[in-house]
């Protein structure tokens, strides 16, 4: 009986792996991007303005988002932190483009979040948690609208 215990671990094991693996990967395709988030802390994927964290955040930093053509800044990214609820989001302001605006942010906890939204002007990013100087990373993507709606336009990124 012990015998057949041990051989059947390893198969168990890499069984749960595959599963993890395959899980992983599909959460991260662009075609689930819209909204998807990780993490295990209460703030990870959370809205800052439904959560009330807005209330007593403050702009920490600000990244240009600059046009693959040219090179010159199009746009801006805002990167705000809440000291009430110790977690960080992006809000993308002057998008000239209308299309879609690609908005990733993550922390070295763990947490993430990766969506996407379409128009002009400003748009936010959920939060994630990431207390007292933990770092932070993110990217902004800015589309063109239309047919060529997969042409990306212009680019920003950060680590703090």
């Amino acid at each position: 009986m012990t015998v057949l215990r041990k051989t059947r671990m390893p198969h168990r094991l890499v069984a749960a792996l595959a599963t993890t693996v395959a899980l992983v990967v599909s959460v991260a395709t662009p075609a689930q991007a819209d909204g998807t988030s990780g993490g295990s802390n209460y703030y990870d994927g959370k809205d800052p303005v439904a959560t009330g964290c807005n209330v007593n955040a403050g702009q920490i930093a600000a990244r240009p988002i600059a046009d693959r053509d040219t090179g010159q800044q199009v746009a801006t990214i805002q990167i705000f932190y809440s000291w009430s609820c110790q977690s960080n989001w992006i809000r993308v302001t002057g998008n000239p483009y209308g299309g879609n605006t690609t908005k990733y942010i993550s922390s070295s906890l763990g947490g993430w979040n990766s969506e996407w939204d379409a128009g002009y002007g400003s748009s936010y990013s959920m939060m994630v948690y990431a207390p007292g100087t933990t770092q932070i990373n993110g990217e902004v993507t800015l589309w063109e609208p239309g047919i060529n709606e997969y042409n990306w336009k212009a680019i920003g990124t950060f680590s703090l």
